[in-house]
């Protein structure tokens, strides 16, 4: 599958590792502190687990020079790789706990943030952004985040921490294994780095198209009554087929170079291995080394580069997930449209006297005015209609009343004072509104009518029902007000 028969134009600009790592430990923050006792904790268990190894060396020169003298010795040598396995085995038990209160405390703030973020955004924000993606940026990323800590934790720096102590002791055990080593490991780093390098434009492409189909989706779902009334069912599966078969194109042409590349990576892994056991045997047989020695050499450095293969595979996933966490980023980062003032007038009382003063708006990406040049003024106390065709700036209006929008050019007064000014939360809650597209949530009636007022006693709601003309109807309900309406109830 050549990569022009794609046909497909791919963003090649290359993953920036330093940004990419910048980002991940900014939206870790809450998390810094106890990540970095962790680690502590994973280079103490990886540098006991060498402790075993190293014993066995010490019993195995012991057994090969064998005197009855050397039998307390040996017992002592093993009494100890006991001691030292129970302590392995305890720290291993502590960061295991510990990993396991980061992931699940990461998991919770990143999801509270995401929704704090989405009810912060402006109006404008989520009327240009398709539901569906929304949705897929915040769940995805969040889930490559938690994937990529337990990789990280478990997996990817315990196995860093072991291949540099793994040099290290090589280098003391005979300076040209530590240079063998250092030979291929770093050869093995360069292939995975241009591994990423190659398929980061497909990997970015794989990742627009999982939020393409996601967002496909959510519309088709959200809008079922309209697809199953105009029988475009077969439409929406065949349109969300097309991208899915899109995607299986592009993500197997990145897996099969991936795995072009890891014929290469396996060679450098087992031409190192060979290259150390034939070298140590080599050392043996002149007499510098012992044969402990040679078995501790093997046994660490087996360990080490096959570990290097393992880290590769998932430093590849890790690549994987840099897409999902860059977007997740940016939407975590993303401007606000409408800012709350510091020291926004909080007022107890409003008149409710409205001006809009040569208000001129644009809506983002339109060249259009939706109002232009707008001046006019709501008494109050007083009923105002506004009369108009479709698109003629009467929804806007409203909306700018409420300050979903500011004002391209020109003012909108509340009382003589710019809307601007208020604090967003206070004004807003002197204003009643009812929507165009009435909104319901999957829950109570009850709660439903008392939305807008959480703490509203039973009595203000059914009062609120009775002035809507609702109470009549609810009360045929079998269970009142307390019925579930929304997606799983009725509407």
């Amino acid at each position: 599958m050549p990569e022009e028969k794609l046909n497909i134009k791919l963003d090649k600009k290359p993953i920036k590792m330093r940004q990419f790592w910048t980002r991940l430990w900014s939206l870790i923050a809450p998390s810094h502190k106890q990540i970095i006792y962790l680690f502590v904790l994973i280079m103490a268990y990886e540098l006991f687990r060498f402790v075993g190894p190293y014993l066995l060396k010490r019993i195995i020169d012991l057994i090969t020079n064998f005197t009855p003298e050397h039998i307390k010795d040996i017992l002592l040598f093993v009494a100890l790789i006991l001691v030292f396995d129970s302590v392995v085995a305890l720290i291993d038990y502590f960061a295991d706990k510990k990993i396991f209160k980061i992931i699940t405390e990461v998991e919770k703030y990143l999801s509270v943030n995401a929704q704090t973020k989405m009810v912060r955004l402006g109006l404008s924000y989520h009327e240009r952004e398709n539901t569906g993606n929304k949705i897929f940026k915040i769940q995805r990323g969040i889930d490559k985040i938690i994937d990529m800590l337990g990789n990280s934790f478990w997996e990817v720096g315990p196995t860093i921490i072991q291949v540099i102590l793994t040099a290290v002791i090589m280098f003391f055990v005979d300076w040209r294994f530590g240079l063998i080593f250092s030979l291929f490991a770093p050869l093995f780093a360069w292939l995975t780095a241009r591994l990423n390098l190659v398929i980061g434009p497909l990997r970015k492409y794989r990742h627009d198209q999982y939020e393409k189909a996601a967002g496909k989706m959510a519309q088709t779902i959200i809008n079922i009554n309209t697809v199953k009334s105009f029988v475009q069912e077969d439409r929406e599966i065949k349109e969300y087929s097309i991208i899915k078969q899109q995607t299986k194109r592009v993500a197997l042409f990145e897996y099969f170079k991936m795995l072009k590349f890891n014929f290469s990576r396996m060679m450098v892994i087992t031409l190192g291995r060979i290259s150390i056991m034939l070298f140590g045997v080599y050392l043996v047989w002149q007499g510098h080394i012992t044969i402990g020695s040679l078995v501790f050499i093997i046994t660490i450095s087996e360990k080490a580069l096959i570990s290097l293969f393992r880290i590769s595979r998932l430093y590849d996933r890790i690549m994987d997930s840099s897409e999902a966490i860059g977007r997740l980023y940016k939407l975590n980062n993303q401007g606000l449209d409408i800012i709350n003032p510091e020291n926004g007038i909080k007022t107890k009382r409003l008149e409710g006297t409205i001006k809009f003063e040569h208000v001129t708006f644009i809506y983002r990406n339109s060249k259009i005015k939706a109002l232009d040049d707008v001046s006019f003024k709501i008494n109050s106390g007083c009923f105002t209609a506004f009369v108009g065709p479709s698109g003629g700036g009467k929804t806007t209006v409203a909306r700018m009343i409420y300050r979903h929008y500011d004002p391209t050019a020109g003012a909108v007064l509340l009382d003589d004072k710019p809307l601007a000014e208020y604090d967003l939360y206070s004004f807003r809650k002197f204003i009643a509104i009812v929507p165009q597209d009435v909104e319901i949530f999957n829950t109570s009636v009850k709660d439903n009518i008392a939305y807008a007022r959480p703490g509203a006693s039973f009595k203000e709601i059914a009062a609120a029902a009775k002035i809507a003309n609702a109470e009549e109807f609810i009360a045929k309900l079998a269970q009142g007000y307390e019925t579930l309406v929304g997606e799983r109830g009725i509407k």
